[in-house]
């Protein structure tokens, strides 16, 4: 296998620009192409024993000044913030070449979902924040479901909750049950009554207002 070429930060800002601005079948080529020759993922570096993110070009997004960094990412699709680990503990951090802390180092796990967003682990809760860091679940719940379509579902004390998580809305554990109906919208059972939930976040029994959610761009 052909080892793929390193990008200048040129080259890497041209990319940003066009995966911002495409819209064409033929823009859409051109970046597969980028990407089939360049190798654009973002990469752990090490200075005086501790450790940061730089970009493929090699410019700094997260200085070097904790013990891990828990993720690397695709830079088109690198979330602002990533999760770092000092003294075991985690927390998340801008990645904006300062290394703007965005929590502070109280999570005892971080992890990574497919739908741009952040599973937060403390004290044996679970909470969600997006990927700029923003939490939308706090970490107070027994379970968090990872996000399928911008929707979440949590349980705690054994009722359960949900959040529209593009849209910031997110309820109190006040159902009998939150379950996906055919992974297109979101199913509930208030006081022993099935019904859905609508655009705002409200419970409806009538089908044609259930919100069908919206995919992580």
């Amino acid at each position: 296998m052909t080892e793929k070429k390193i990008p200048t930060s040129e080259q890497l800002n041209d990319f940003r620009h066009q995966v911002e601005t495409a819209s064409t079948g033929a823009d859409c080529d051109r970046l597969n192409s980028f990407m089939e020759e360049y190798d654009i993922h973002t990469r752990i570096y090490e200075e005086n024993g501790r450790k940061g993110v730089k970009d493929a070009a090699g410019e700094v997004l997260v200085p070097a000044e904790f013990d891990e960094v828990a993720y690397t990412f695709m830079d088109h699709c690198r979330p602002l913030a990533v999760p770092v680990i000092r003294d075991g503990r985690f927390a998340l951090v801008a990645q904006d070449g300062k290394g703007t802390m965005i929590s502070g180092f109280e999570y005892d796990e971080i992890h990574y979902t497919p739908e741009c967003c952040y599973i937060l682990v403390k004290d044996g809760k679970k909470g969600l924040a997006m990927s700029n860091g923003s939490v939308v679940i706090p970490a107070q719940m027994d379970q968090v479901y990872t996000p399928f379509n911008g929707l979440a579902s949590f349980e705690k004390d054994g009722r359960s909750g949900f959040s529209m998580v593009y849209e910031g809305i997110t309820t109190e554990a006040v159902y009998d049950d939150c379950e996906f109906e055919g992974d297109t919208y979101l199913e509930v059972v208030k006081d022993g009554v099935k019904g859905f939930i609508d655009s705002k976040g409200a419970f409806t029994t009538d089908e044609e207002e259930a919100y069908f959610g919206a995919f992580c761009d």
